[in-house]
């Protein structure tokens, strides 16, 4: 360790970590936040942090208290009031005491609607819409039970069987496809219950509505390269899940709008979406281009292996690997591949050959077939023709000839997560990744950091800063968090790429045999730093530091060592596994 990280690391745990002076009994609860819960679930815990030497009862059980003063217990709650007396107890006698007390009540079953009358409708998707025609939309409502119902232009919901509610009668489902002659005009669609009788009760959606109507299509560019689509508008607290990266002024036909993303039509066959800011709309409107895509190119420099096509416009693009075969798989959309297509190599030390194809009548596949499993690539525009970068395996496979790019994990007014002692995700990434730097120096590499510093840095600028200076590998370092402090622990691997797998399997069995619990080495994630396919990456989280057996662990600069050292390990064996392949 360096003497800079030998000082942030007594720092760091000098004034986030203040040691509870034993002589007197403490007591500070974290898990619940607040005396009195009401509370609709049974499984509850308390956690928390008390002095150094101190015990800890909970109920007259005694709990285990770790070497940072810090515990975390659970429990199933019985039905109405539950109490619990939580004392510390210092080493001279001294107590201090904090009760706890949950109100659980199961919510209530649900029941048929007693009343006649429309209790709530979903309608999928969800959100503000501007459709097309040819969009579904589906619907779900919950009213009185044995009625007639209908919606969008008068057409029958049916009520389902309660073999598919639970049991519970007066759920109404149903679908429609916008037609040619809808319109709906920015408005909410109305849903109707009938009796016999003819009374009617009426409930608006909470959404509203609009269909477009173009006489030409309706297009955007996109404003640069950090312009991405997802699959949905929708996602978890990462985001809707990416499909991938375009390059700038990329034509997109637009077919709709859910909220704040466009909904964009790539061939015939698929569309995704992409959000508003990113696309340029101020442009000519006029016929989507027919694209043919022809002069094909293959050749390498002293660098890079390249593959490229002309088009009439830069149309959208989606990629992805099969490792296991070496391929690269790159589909044009909107693009029909002429027929014989150059596939003569010229210089290429990587690519081995290009196959060009056509999986549906307007997109147009390259698959690019290699020495070795993709180590990366980059796909762009140099005017209209669309070009694959692909990068070559460093020819000597170990450390002392990479640059390895390395991100510590949230910073500045992005904290991250809180451990039980007021550990704070920011600083400990900090913390591991300087050392981590200085051990990857030691073996000749050369290190390049998204921030060295205590300061925030945001995660899209992150990004393109490590697209721009394209290292030979990433690693982002990060913490776990759960909001079940007992149960969930242990350490993981992330990643999104399917060319990535690799990297992370040898980390994540590396930290393996520090002691960690195997938390999983995960696909499919989508963390910013995940999305790129020009290098391999890592998402590396570290241990949960929402537990208080983990965060012990973080906290002890030996274990910070281990931790750091295995990293290093598992990008060597990864390295191995590489050049045994060649």
């Amino acid at each position: 360790m360096t003497l800079s990280a030998k000082l942030f690391s007594t720092f760091f745990v000098a004034i986030c970590i203040p040691l509870f002076a034993s002589s007197q009994a403490t007591l500070r609860i974290s898990q619940p936040s607040r005396e009195q819960n009401n509370v609709s679930t049974s499984r509850q815990f308390i956690a928390g942090r008390t002095c150094v030497g101190c015990t800890v009862r909970i109920n007259n059980d005694t709990v285990h208290v770790y070497s940072t003063g810090t515990f975390a217990v659970k429990y199933e709650l019985s039905t109405g009031r539950n109490t619990y007396s939580v004392t510390a107890t210092a080493p001279n006698g001294e107590t201090y005491t904090k009760n706890i007390t949950y109100y659980y009540n199961q919510p209530p079953a649900p029941s048929a609607t007693s009343i006649f009358r429309i209790d709530y409708m979903e309608i999928s998707p969800s959100g503000n819409l501007q459709l097309s025609e040819g969009d579904t939309l589906r619907i779900k409502m919950k009213g009185y039970p044995g009625q007639s119902a209908s919606w969008f232009n008068d057409v029958p919901l049916r009520e389902m069987p309660v073999s598919q509610t639970g049991g519970v009668p007066g759920y109404y489902s149903g679908m429609y496809v916008i037609q040619p002659r809808d319109s709906l005009l920015n408005g909410k669609i109305m849903v109707r219950l009938r009796k016999q009788s003819g009374e009617t009760a009426i409930l608006g959606s909470p959404y509203r509505y609009s269909v477009m109507h173009n006489e030409i299509p309706f297009t955007g560019r996109t404003i640069d390269n950090m312009t991405y689509l997802t699959a949905s508008p929708h996602g978890d607290r990462l985001g809707p899940d990416k499909i991938g990266y375009l390059d700038k002024d990329v034509l997109l036909h637009i077919v709709g709008r859910q909220g704040d993303y466009y909904k964009v039509r790539l061939s015939s066959r698929t569309t995704a979406f992409i959000p508003e800011p990113l696309v340029d709309t101020d442009i000519p409107q006029e016929e989507l281009p027919i694209s043919i895509a022809d002069d094909a190119k293959i050749w390498g420099d002293e660098k890079y292996d390249y593959v490229s096509v002309a088009l009439s416009d830069k149309l959208p693009y989606t990629s992805t690997q099969l490792v296991s075969s070496r391929k690269i798989i790159i589909d044009i959309h909107g693009a029909y591949a002429e027929k014989g297509l150059s596939t003569l190599l010229q210089n290429t030390k990587e690519i081995t050959s290009v196959a060009w194809g056509q999986p549906s009548p307007d997109v147009c596949r390259m698959v690019i077939s290699l020495q070795h499993a993709p180590w990366g690539y980059q796909v762009y525009y140099d005017n209209n023709r669309i070009t694959v970068k692909v990068k070559r395996v460093p020819q000597n496979l170990s450390l002392k000839n990479l640059v390895i790019g390395l991100d510590p994990g949230h910073g500045g007014s992005n904290p991250g997560a809180t451990g039980l002692t007021g550990a704070v995700e920011k600083n400990m990434t900090l913390v591991l990744s300087l050392q981590l730097k200085t051990l990857l120096e030691k073996e000749g590499a050369t290190v390049i950091m998204s921030r060295t510093t205590e300061k925030f840095v945001a995660n899209e600028d992150r990004l393109s800063f490590f697209r721009r200076t394209n290292p030979d590998l990433l690693l982002s370092i990060h913490l776990n968090a759960s909001g079940n402090p007992v149960d969930v622990y242990g350490t993981a691997t992330y990643y999104k790429q399917p060319f990535c797998e690799p990297l992370n399997a040898a980390i994540h069995e590396r930290l393996l045999q520090t002691g960690l619990y195997d938390f999983g080495n995960s696909p499919d994630f989508n963390f910013i730093l995940n999305n790129p396919t020009e290098f391999p990456d890592a998402l590396v989280e570290t241990l949960f530091l929402s537990n208080p057996g983990d965060e012990e662990k973080v906290l002890d600069p030996a274990f910070q060592r281990e931790i750091v050292t295995a990293i290093v390990e598992g990008v060597k064996d990864y390295l191995r596994e590489v050049a045994a392949q060649r």
